[in-house]
């Protein structure tokens, strides 16, 4: 009776396996690879990734089976990338799966990233798109990129709402995820508005231009010629970002329901004339014309302006006594710690446009690098460089991500962690900018659009053209690209 009881539960077990083989044999026919990995599982995919400690999804490890490491092209040199770095470290530790990565230059990044794409070459797993708002689109519907599954509906609505659109496809699909996130702050030099008789921290666009000039005219009569009231940058993307944060300050939108981008609508016509107008009446430097993202944050360090719109990563740079020595004397020179320790510089939510606009309205555009896997890689690598993706994106490396490097999180519960907030600087103004920023999902196209933009700001500048023809023009020559 024994031996067949013995061999009754060895012949149940036999069927059971067999069934349990059968179906993941199935399931793998019906699904690939990837479908063996349950994101639900041990915990729901939100729970997985909100909690202190990222939890990696059942069936991932025999997924992964046999792949020692994945290959992914990183936006620039990963040392100006520390919390990348770092979770590069604890994905490693958490999977022993080794992360290698190319440095490329966002010059070319885009670029190579096609080459892979076009050739279908599945040796490069992931690509870091440095563009998100105006590469997603093109490389989503070219239909190069693989679909993120861990995007449950119930994760989607914990993510900033038109992030996660810019990432989905026209299928529902979303095919992305955020691989470092910037949204601005305005920056301001608390000595310099002091010894220019700036009573009050300007919080609307129309108090920023006045107090610039003011503290411009006094510096240049009191300091010398190279001292401005405010910097930005003129000569790369980042002019449009500018020309949006005044068109966002007004509840306006650059992209229109058809879907094209219209820069000479009500509210872009008075951005447009702000910064036009900073350079021509002598607020900004002409010198403008020439300085790209990374230039005219450089300035405001070097202590020769007293505001910027600046990204949100140039909190922890400025903090930094040897990267921003300037920002840690008073516009005398004199040593200053400032009220917080931190040096002579602080920041609050970006301005709306006048006093009348609500709150919601101190809103700027939001920059992010995106993150997608490569439909033309194998499974198991695909399935490894969707973990990676997954983790990237979770609570545990979004607070590297604010704590190392001072990016920003693309998970918003991050913020309301006391542990998070009392390591970071200025947590409230951030939170507030990354709650209010506004992210619009470009078609392609839009980097000649952008070309073109540049072009008629400098000639507007010149004065070769009056600001409004200038604007005018360009819009013609942009609506020839998508009409």
């Amino acid at each position: 009776m024994k031996k067949i009881l013995i061999l009754s539960i060895v012949l149940l077990l036999s069927v059971v396996t067999t069934a349990v083989a059968g179906g993941q044999k199935e399931k793998i026919e019906k699904e690939g690879v990837l479908g063996l990995i349950n994101w639900d599982a041990p915990k729901t995919a939100l729970e997985r990734l909100t909690g202190d400690e990222y939890i990696l999804p059942e069936g991932w490890d025999k997924t992964t089976e046999g792949v020692e490491k994945i290959f992914y092209f990183n936006s620039g040199a990963m040392r100006h990338d520390p919390a990348t770095a770092k979770n590069i470290e604890v994905f490693e530790n958490l999977t022993g799966i080794k992360v290698d990565y190319a440095e490329v230059g966002s010059d070319i990044l885009f670029q190579k990233t096609i080459n892979v794409f076009v050739s279908r070459d599945g040796s490069v797993h992931g690509m870091s798109l440095t563009d998100g708002p105006n590469e997603l689109k093109e490389v989503i519907g070219a239909g190069w990129a693989e679909p993120m599954p861990f995007w449950t509906p119930e994760v989607r609505k914990a993510y900033p709402a038109g992030l996660v659109s810019a990432m989905t496809g026209a299928d529902g699909k979303v095919y992305a995820t955020v691989d470092t996130m910037r949204s601005y702050l305005l920056f301001y030099r608390p000595s310099w508005l002091k010894a220019a008789d700036i009573e009050k921290v300007p919080t609307t666009w129309q108090e920023v231009r006045e107090a610039a000039k003011k503290a411009g005219d006094w510096a240049r009569k009191n300091l010398g010629p190279d001292y401005y009231g405010i910097v930005f940058p003129a000569k790369a993307y980042n002019l449009l970002h500018m020309i949006q944060a005044g068109v966002y300050s007004q509840g306006g939108r650059i992209i229109q329901a058809d879907g094209i981008p219209v820069y000479n609508t009500e509210e872009g016509k008075k951005s447009w004339d702000y910064w036009v107008n900073l350079v021509k009446d002598g607020i900004a430097p002409e010198a403008v014309l020439g300085w790209t993202w990374n230039d005219y944050q450089e300035v405001f360090a070097r202590g020769k302006s007293a505001f910027m719109l600046g990204f949100t990563t140039y909190v922890n740079r400025s903090a930094d006594q040897e990267l921003s020595p300037a920002l840690h004397k008073d516009v005398f020179g004199n040593p200053d710690k400032g009220a917080k320790g931190l040096g002579d510089w602080a920041v609050v939510a970006p301005p709306k446009w006048n006093a009348n606009m609500p709150d919601d309205y101190r809103a700027a555009f939001i920059d992010f690098d995106a993150f997608v896997v490569n439909k033309f890689a194998d499974e198991k690598h695909k399935a490894a460089a969707l973990l990676f993706a997954e983790f990237r994106m979770s609570k545990q490396a979004m607070a590297n991500e604010l704590i190392i490097e001072g990016n920003e999180s693309f998970y918003p519960g991050a913020y309301e962690d006391p542990d998070v907030a009392s390591k970071i600087l200025y947590p409230e103004p951030r939170a507030q900018s990354a709650r209010t920023t506004v992210m619009e999902a470009f078609p392609p196209g839009t980097v000649r659009a952008m070309d073109i933009l540049i072009e008629y700001f400098a000639r507007a500048v010149t004065g070769e053209l009056s600001s409004q023809e200038a604007l005018n023009k360009a819009q013609e020559e942009i609506d020839m690209i998508f009409k």
